[in-house]
């Protein structure tokens, strides 16, 4: 009889550490599949519909219209939480191995991976990637010889030959840029200069990957995550056209990713001590991410605070101290990232400082903080200009005119309306009437937002890809390789040496035919890193392992600052395209952070 009561004490206890185990696993699987089914929802609906409220009429209709956004969302949430929730708890169940049979999957366990790594020093492995990567590029650099000329590249060598800078674009960039240019002035030949760019970045750009990769290898991640990743780097379109791309956001890419992965060392490795060539290689990093890129200052000031409080909650585990000398060991890195992290915004404002001052460069103009807001006041007219109250829209007129608003207004594209509104004279009128035109049509003003930033959180989007055109004649499409147009004597001339391959590349990256590939074609989609980014957080919250989020707080404050952006462009997320392929496969390795 006593058994009997025990064994049943034994089953019951078993079945209450299962359902609290998988409560756990169902709410974080349901904190992503609910959002990812919204974002689905109401995607489609933007893209199909041209509002995500339905349509309007009564209100049997608006209520008949939410019920079936309610079941529409329902029905996508399970078999997104249940992806989620696969992932999770494979990958979970993996961790938990204490007998070193997951390590021994890789080949190599303790003693054995250590020595590894005394006989293959860290450096060959990076410098094989990175010589590997660049060879791999080879091919598409000759195709498009002698460089990417695209973006921005025309606006901001007009600067360099005219001395008359500006911090639209980040002045460290501009100069770096000019560098190569001055120099084919200087050898006669301005298209040379770009091709020794192109060699430069891609140089630089091989390196952070091959650092990326032999990270991985460092934290003896499973050999295939490592392969998959240098396939990725080394062939996927977008990392070989945007390394010889002359874009700002190829090199603040890169950074980010360095500065990304000397953060999580620093903070989530329990056995590694950040020593001086961490912290300073972390220092390094943060500041040319910075100058890169004008928003990231926004960025990193909002996770710095995150991370300081991350790092004030800071326990080590078991076998590393008792519990006060853990404390202390957290307060202690928490006080070296506060110090480092200061002497990174010291040092940006230096820089910045110096480099205005060294170039006399005026100050960016402050249209493009205003793309949404003038986004919407223009959607609204567009929309609804005959609901609109007659004196707003006398006010509206002074701003916004009527006589090119409804042909410039592009759903997508903030420039046509952003570059001819007129905001200089009255910019605190302008905000007063932006206000009180959306008390009256806040759905306009949703719609307005949503549809700007659609191909950030929609994976099905496809007007990233096609914003500015699309076709090989144009060269714009996914990636923009026309060659921008510079002035006599200053030509930067296209001659491909491999012109089958580069029309290969024209109908991915201008054509865009990737999209006629399933399953391929969401590796394109700048919302797949997205919600990869934010399952890798869910991730790390339901296995309790909350030291790595800290490393990818930049990533989602940066992401958050995109929503405000002009328009998405492939470019603007990149930095999460290249960091997240490499973080997520830490979640799966044996060595809990």
């Amino acid at each position: 009889m006593k058994n009997s009561k025990k064994k049943s004490y034994i089953r019951k206890t078993g079945i209450y550490i299962y359902l609290a185990e998988n409560r756990r696993l169902l709410l974080c699987a349901f904190a992503w599949g609910i959002p990812f089914a919204i974002s689905c929802v109401l995607g489609w609906r933007l893209v199909h519909e041209g509002t995500v409220f339905g349509p309007g009429g009564s209100a049997a209709v608006c209520a008949c219209s939410f019920f079936l956004f309610l079941l529409e969302t329902a029905a996508l949430s399970v078999p997104a939480a249940a992806f989620a929730a696969l992932l999770m708890r494979g990958g979970n169940k993996r961790r938990r191995r204490s007998d070193g049979s997951a390590a021994g999957k890789t080949g190599e366990t303790g003693t054995a991976a250590v020595e590894n790594l005394q006989r293959h020093s860290l450096w060959r492995v990076w410098l094989f990637y990175s010589l590997l990567i660049f060879l791999c590029w080879m091919p598409v650099f000759l195709a498009y010889y002698p460089s990417v000329f695209a973006y921005d590249a025309e606006g901001q060598l007009y600067q360099v030959l005219a001395g008359d800078y500006s911090t639209h674009h980040p002045l460290l960039h501009t100069l770096f840029l000019g560098a190569f240019f001055r120099l084919g002035i200087a050898i006669g030949s301005c298209s040379a200069g770009m091709a020794v760019h192109s060699v430069v970045q891609m140089a630089l750009m091989a390196c952070a990957f091959g650092r990326a990769a032999a990270f991985l290898y460092q934290r003896r991640v499973q050999g295939y995550a490592q392969v998959l990743l240098f396939l990725f780097f080394a062939l996927f379109p977008a990392n070989s056209v945007l390394a010889l791309s002359t874009t700002k956001d190829v090199l603040f890419a890169a950074f980010v990713l360095l500065y990304t992965l000397c953060l999580y060392r620093a903070v989530c490795e329990r056995d590694v001590q950040p020593g001086g060539k961490e912290w300073a290689a972390y220092l390094v990093s943060g500041v040319l991410m910075l100058l890169l890129r004008n928003n990231a200052v926004y960025a990193f000031a909002v996770s710095v605070s995150v991370v300081c409080i991350g790092l004030g909650q800071r326990k080590m585990r078991a076998g590393s101290g008792t519990r006060e000398g853990g404390a202390q060991s957290g307060r202690t890195t928490r006080k070296t990232y506060l110090c480092m992290t200061l002497m990174i915004f010291a040092l940006y404002g230096v820089c910045a400082f110096s480099l205005k001052a060294v170039t006399h460069a005026r100050n960016g103009s402050p249209r493009e903080m205003l793309s949404v807001p003038l986004q919407q006041m223009a959607r609204t007219r567009v929309k609804a200009e005959e609901k609109i109250d007659p004196s707003l829209r006398q006010e509206l007129e002074k701003y916004i005119p009527s006589e090119w608003v409804f042909a410039a207004y592009n759903p997508h594209l903030a420039d046509p309306v952003k570059n001819r509104a007129v905001i200089h004279d009255d910019p605190a009128g302008l905000i007063k009437t932006w206000i009180r035109l959306g008390l009256e049509h806040p759905a306009i003003y949703i719609d307005a937002f949503l549809d700007n930033s659609l191909g950030l959180w929609y994976l099905w989007d496809t007007s990233h890809a096609q914003v500015y055109g699309i076709g090989t004649e144009s060269g714009f499409g996914y990636l923009s390789t026309d060659n921008r147009v510079m002035p006599a004597g200053f030509e930067v001339e296209e001659h491909s040496l491999l012109p089958g391959l580069r029309a290969f590349m024209e109908r991915i990256v201008s054509d865009n035919a990737y999209g006629r590939i399933p399953v391929v074609r969401l590796l394109f989609a700048p919302a797949l890193y997205w919600w990869l980014l934010y399952l890798y957080l869910v991730t790390v919250f339901y296995r309790e392992r909350y030291r790595e989020m800290m490393p990818v707080v930049f990533l989602a404050a940066y992401w958050l600052t995109l929503l405000l952006s002009p328009t998405v462009l492939v470019r603007y997320i990149y930095p999460l395209m290249v960091t997240i392929p490499v973080i997520l496969p830490c979640l799966v390795t044996d060595a809990e952070g």
